[in-house]
């Protein structure tokens, strides 16, 4: 007789396996590993290989998936708002994607249809300038003189007409590039209208999947992760909608040249978490610097001390109190999304990071709750052990019989003495 390794049951030499657990022993007594169990091991590494190529083979889809779902939280607030002034989702769906669409192309007309035409005039013009530079006409041919640079520009005037005689291939590859990014985008937004439209069939079918002991607390994830989602670019389009109002407001003053386009710019390329301030000024103050020095010094300090107040005040207020996290969390994360998925990835890294914080939180209230309730049940146990026992009430049998032997007692008489 020997006891099993797995539930100590005890465990006859000539059975060969445990009744209690099922556990088989070799004819030593040691356990035998069961052929299920191997084919099971087998079967999870085979399925894990596979999802791992398929993760990496669709990569793009899936990343595509992401940011329509982060898409679908974002206009999901709208499209609540929407229905309650009496319109049923399908309508208030269409009308949030609308505005979006419209202010999407929008902003691509208002950014790109001037800056090509601008390019296209400046690539003409250009050699000519250069040498009206190097001959130390206008303001930056005086700033040329200064700095003696005027065998530098000679040099550059004949290599010019080169360089942009080639540009006529590098206009195709870009166009391609804009022309697949338009496409994605389009099948993003399809994503999202369809998330939008099976959000709530979504939501119920995934919390069946839930425990029912799980169930509040999966709920109170999801309302989390659409709060976070929602603050968080609420007040990140606030501070970029800013920062293009302060650089636009800077240029008209300083009479910058291309005031709408770039002040478009500056507040969307201001989404971009950390270095998009930065990115910002560049192209503001190189477009200031040909007006004037002093123009392109003033849009530069305006935009950097925007970016200050914004990082120091605005963003703790607006942002931190969405996400909940910490500046070296936010830095760790921008920095892995933007090596995962690039410049999306670089957006989407706060939110998710809120997310995940959103999800630890819960998890460890959880776990706190149940280690309170595992103390008080114990100490419910220990206070009825250490109770005394009250003496049993005697049952009615016990009392019958004692009545009987009471009354026969009775009538014995008792013997003389």
């Amino acid at each position: 007789m020997t006891n099993c390794p797995r539930c100590d049951a005890p465990v006859s030499e000539d059975d060969g396996f445990c009744r209690n657990c099922g556990v088989q022993f070799a004819a030593d007594g040691t356990s035998v590993i069961p052929y299920r169990l191997i084919l099971t091991i087998i079967w999870l590494t085979i399925a894990s290989a596979i999802a791992v190529v398929l993760v990496v083979e669709l990569k793009k889809v899936i990343l595509d998936l992401v940011v329509a779902g982060f898409l679908a939280l974002v206009f999901n607030p709208a499209v609540e708002r929407l229905r309650r002034v009496r319109l049923n989702r399908g309508q208030s769906i269409a009308i949030v994607v609308i505005v979006a669409t419209i202010g999407i192309a929008s902003i691509g007309t208002l950014i790109a249809a001037p800056l090509a035409s601008s390019a296209t005039k400046f690539a003409a013009s250009a050699p000519t300038r250069l040498q009206e530079a190097a001959q130390g006409k206008g303001q930056l041919g005086k700033l040329v003189t200064k700095l003696h640079l005027q065998s530098q520009l000679q040099k550059a005037s004949s290599s010019l007409s080169n360089t942009i005689g080639k540009l006529s291939g590098a206009v195709l590859t870009v166009g391609r590039r804009i022309a697949s990014a338009a496409f994605r985008t389009f099948i993003v937004i399809i994503l999202a209208i369809f998330m939008l439209v099976e959000g709530p069939r979504l939501v119920d079918g995934a919390l069946r999947l839930v425990p029912q002991n799980h169930q509040d607390a999966a709920r109170r994830i999801g309302q989390t992760t659409s709060r976070v989602i929602s603050g968080y670019t609420t007040g990140v389009l606030i501070m970029a909608v800013l920062n293009g109002v302060v650089a636009g407001i800077a240029m008209e003053i300083t009479h910058t040249p291309f005031v709408l386009p770039l002040a478009t710019w500056a507040a969307v390329i201001d989404i971009l978490p950390i270095v998009g301030g930065l990115l910002s000024i560049v192209p503001a103050a190189l477009f200031g610097f040909t007006h004037s020095i002093g123009s392109g010094i003033a849009v530069a300090v305006a935009i950097f001390a925007y970016q200050q107040i914004k990082n120091h005040f605005l963003y703790p207020v607006v942002v931190g109190r969405a996400v909940s996290l910490g500046s070296l969390l936010v830095l760790v994360s921008v920095l892995a999304g933007a090596q995962l998925a690039g410049i999306g990835g670089a957006v989407m890294a706060i939110p998710i990071a809120g997310v995940l914080n959103a999800v630890v939180v819960e998890i460890s209230r959880y776990r706190a709750a149940r280690r309170a309730h595992e103390i008080a049940s114990d100490a419910a146990l220990e206070t009825r052990v250490a109770a005394p026992t009250a003496e049993r009430p005697p049952s009615r049998i016990r009392t019958a019989a004692s009545r009987i032997r009471d009354r026969r007692a009775r009538k014995t008489p008792t013997p003389p003495g």
